[in-house]
């Protein structure tokens, strides 16, 4: 066996063994190479890749993207970007792809291009999970700092209207009325109370949008937005969400 020979098995044996994609493919964007993680993360056989266009495991919601690199990188061999893709697994299984890719040259000719492909996709999901704990953090801190603002408030109506059980009352609701705008101010609804209320009571979209004075149109996309951020599962669900995040008053609904 020549040096070559066994340089050559080096070199399968350590893309054999490597986590991360590498695969080349020609001008036209067929595949001329996977490696075995490559196969792993696509979902498929070498054989079932190799010759076939990239396209047949990219998610095509992520496929304009992904051909406008190639492209870019055919017409300027030498860019080496970094961008992202997705996967789509025979499975239905999609896979987040951060690859780096360069041109492929033979003997001073450009013959396509080759990268290397990190699966992201686990990392991408401890993002998002973080990002939604942050959120959330930030939620409380702010329902926090309302509360206080509330107890402040309550000390000094307790003060100065002990005796006017009236004046009292109209202050505390006064105190509630700005506790929830400030909460719902940190959920990005300040400006939905009247429909949540109106939700909450069990109002269509069409009778909503006659009390508010908005189209129907309007109406559904704002109590779908409202549905989102209190995390209620339906409208259905929207009364007791907003009452336990504390945009919304316990009541019974109006007869």
């Amino acid at each position: 066996m020549t040096t070559s020979d066994r340089s050559a098995l080096d070199f399968e044996d350590l893309l054999a063994r490597l986590a991360d994609v590498v695969y080349a493919v020609d001008v036209d964007g067929r595949f001329t190479y996977v490696n075995p993680a490559g196969t792993r993360v696509f979902g498929r056989a070498a054989d079932e890749v190799v010759g076939h266009h990239f396209s047949l495991v990219i998610e095509p919601g992520a496929l304009a993207d992904t051909a406008e690199h190639f492209r870019r990188g055919i017409e300027g061999p030498e860019t080496n970007p970094f961008f992202e893709t997705r996967i789509l697994r025979p499975n239905g299984e999609v896979r987040e792809l951060e690859i780096h890719a360069g041109s492929l040259y033979r003997r001073g000719r450009l013959v396509g291009r080759q990268g290397v492909g990190r699966d992201i996709t686990e990392l991408r999901r401890l993002q998002e999970e973080l990002a939604e704990k942050t959120s959330r953090l930030a939620l409380l801190e702010d329902q926090q700092r309302a509360a206080m603002d509330v107890y402040r408030r309550l000390n000094l109506v307790a003060g100065q209207v002990v005796s006017d059980p009236a004046r009292a009352g109209r202050a505390l609701d006064a105190v509630e009325d700005s506790f929830q705008l400030e909460t719902a101010r940190s959920l990005g609804l300040q400006d939905d109370l009247g429909i949540i209320r109106l939700v909450s009571d069990g109002y269509s979209n069409q009778e909503i949008a006659e009390r508010v004075h908005l189209s129907v149109h309007t109406v559904k996309d704002r109590v779908s937005r409202i549905v989102t951020a209190l995390g209620a599962r339906s409208r259905a669900g929207v009364a007791s969400r907003a009452a336990g995040a504390g945009v919304l008053r316990s009541h019974s609904p109006e007869t």
